[in-house]
């Protein structure tokens, strides 16, 4: 039996064999992309060059591995490449690895035509350079690819305000291409750049400020750029988006002040008397202990009142305990408007009684003023029909301390005990009356 033989390879598929060997083998990246530069072929080695699958590759373009600045770098020079329809070599491009590494590519191709001669795309292949470049050249390489990538909207402008250098968060905030606002002025009225320029150059630093700009707050911080002889070439510009800070802020300043808000009503309402809005016993100890401190320090006359309503319990039993309470109001209200000096004071001290303090007043003046509050509840002609007189009257203590007068004075630790025995003093004889340091006298007409 004949010996069965292997066919031989045709030339073309020979050809087609020691393409795909070659391919294999070369340690460069070989590709073809269409007229709209979507990658049609990918050789293995892009899983080397990028740390992608051919098949992560394919239908996707250059630029679609490239950092957004290199990007339109690049794409620009390529589509000027395209529109002359002829081969390049030695295009240095940055790309970003699957990994987040940057590696660097020298990219050489030759344009494809079918048989129309129309162009159809170009194959070519990629090499890494990246180890040919110098660590300096690395580094510089490395910074520019985070400055192109920072989320902070960084550029670059000369002397004049034209924008030499912008990243892609810029162009952004500044709504255009970063590529094609190289070359333009920097237009933001509310940043005066040559004003900048003038405190630059007098040694001085531009203070970071704040700045509104399309419904974002941004904090801008300028540099000087200077050349070997510490000349100013520009001005470098970051601004950094504290938008959602500025928010934070505001409401934490609207929440402290809704805060010392409810803290002074607190406070308000911890000394103030809810039935009558007059200060209460807590806040009447206070300035006693405050007016009696001062006239001790500056020598000078003070005087305390005590002020009962007369027959009070009689009144609530006749007319009822809402009506009691109206009445210890008005009552309230008229010992309020017969005071003249904004430093006297009318307190609450408890149940039907009031306390009046009068800073800078002696004797003479303490009766005075005491005249003239049971002279005010008097003719108010509030109605008191359980009392002798048909009408709602006061009994008033008195206690003044009076350095300048020393025999009629009482000392200002006994002011207290000294009008509030007073007070007894005027109810047991006979009430509608002033007693002062053991001096009767009525205090009204009957």
């Amino acid at each position: 039996m004949p010996n069965a033989s292997v066919p031989e390879p045709l030339p073309e598929e020979q050809e087609v064999l020691r393409l795909r060997e070659i391919i294999a083998h070369n340690s460069d990246w070989l590709w073809e992309v269409d007229s709209q530069g979507r990658y049609t072929f990918c050789s293995e080695h892009s899983r080397q060059m990028l740390g992608y699958a051919p098949s992560e590759v394919l239908g996707k373009t250059p630029f679609d591995f490239m950092p957004a600045e290199e990007a339109a770098r690049v794409g620009a020079i390529f589509a000027g490449i395209v529109a002359e329809q002829r081969p390049f070599a030695g295009l240095i491009n940055r790309n970003l690895r699957a990994d987040g590494r940057l590696v660097v590519l020298e990219t050489s191709g030759v344009p494809l035509f079918d048989e129309q001669g129309s162009l159809i795309g170009y194959r070519g292949i990629d090499r890494d350079v990246t180890p040919a470049i110098g660590p300096l050249d690395r580094r510089e390489v490395q910074l520019e690819a985070l400055y192109a990538a920072a989320s902070v909207a960084l550029g670059l402008v000369d002397r004049q305000g034209i924008l030499v250098n912008v990243n892609h968060a810029l162009g952004q905030l500044l709504g255009g291409d970063a590529t094609q606002l190289v070359g333009q002025p920097l237009l933001m009225p509310q940043l005066d750049l040559a004003q900048c320029l003038a405190e630059l150059e007098l040694g001085r630093s531009v203070a970071d400020c704040e700045l509104d700009w399309r419904e974002r707050t941004y904090l801008l911080s300028i540099g000087a750029v200077r050349d070997l002889d510490q000349q100013i070439l520009g001005m470098t510009l970051a601004f950094s988006d504290i938008t959602e800070q500025r928010l934070m802020r505001e409401a934490l300043a609207q929440s402290n002040a809704q805060l010392a808000e409810a803290n002074a009503r607190l406070q308000a309402l911890a000394s103030e008397d809810f039935l009558t809005g007059l200060p209460n016993r807590r806040r009447f100890d206070e300035a006693l202990l405050q007016e009696k401190a001062r006239a001790r320090r500056e020598g000078r006359p003070l005087s305390l009142l005590m002020v009962d309503v007369d027959h009070f319990k009689v009144f609530n039993d006749h007319y009822g305990h809402q009506a009691g309470d109206e009445c210890l109001r008005r009552i309230a209200v008229l010992l309020g408007q017969s005071l003249q000096r904004p430093g006297d004071q009318v307190c609450r001290y408890g149940g039907e009684e009031f306390a009046v303090i009068l800073p800078d007043t002696d004797v003479h003046g303490a009766r005075s003023v005491a005249r003239d509050l049971c002279r005010q509840v008097f003719d108010a002609h509030l109605e008191h029909l359980a009392s002798p007189l048909q009408r709602v009257t006061l009994s008033i203590g008195s206690a003044s301390h009076d350095p300048d007068h020393p025999d009629n004075s009482v000392a200002l630790g006994a002011l207290l005990r000294v009008a509030d025995l007073a007070l007894y003093r005027a109810k047991q004889g006979g009430r509608n009356r002033l007693v002062q340091g053991g001096q009767e006298e009525p205090a009204a007409p009957h």
